[in-house]
């Protein structure tokens, strides 16, 4: 299964939001180089509106927002 979802985030891709179609077994980490994000520019993850960490794997149609 490839996960697939939206990635919400106030930085510099989108405040609307950007759908991102990534890898099986993709982690958040990925998705921060996919998008062209460094690990040290984001300060909080949320997935499906719970905290994570950059190691979380990554389900389809995941929300995931980024606060720097």
């Amino acid at each position: 299964m490839i996960p697939r979802g939206r990635l919400a985030t106030n930085s510099r891709i989108s405040s609307d939001g950007t759908e991102v179609t990534m890898p099986a077994g993709s982690r958040v980490r990925d998705l921060l180089s996919q998008v062209g994000l460094f690990d040290e520019e984001v300060r909080r993850v949320m997935v499906n509106g719970r905290r994570a960490r950059l190691d979380s794997a990554l389900r389809r149609n995941d929300l995931v927002e980024l606060h720097a």
